[in-house]
């Protein structure tokens, strides 16, 4: 049988403000880091994973990398088709912003 998990990345400075990310290629913070961590540590302990695909986002990268240090495993692909969508000119606001 085939387990395939899903994650989403960490926490963003963007996500702790309450701005549309979209594809703009924003940074996981500290504390999304440390999530990353916690989530790594976690899935270690279950069982073993073949791979990583990531999207090419930058937060979803440092997700990654951070979950396959401690599961021992490297991406294997990035893939922009699993990225979230271009929201145009409404990333990097707020909805108070939009409204």
């Amino acid at each position: 049988m085939t387990t395939i998990g899903l994650i989403r990345h960490g926490i963003t400075d963007w996500n702790e403000l309450g701005k549309a990310q979209g594809i703009s290629d924003i940074s996981i913070n500290d504390i999304g880091k440390i999530q990353a961590k916690k989530l790594g540590q976690r899935l270690s302990q279950d069982e073993d994973w073949d791979m990583l695909i990531t999207s090419n986002l930058l937060r979803a990268i440092e997700t990654a990398s951070i979950i396959g240090n401690i599961i021992n495993r490297p991406i294997s692909s990035t893939d922009e088709r699993i990225r979230e969508i271009n929201c145009g000119l409404i990333e990097g606001t707020t909805e108070e912003e939009r409204i």
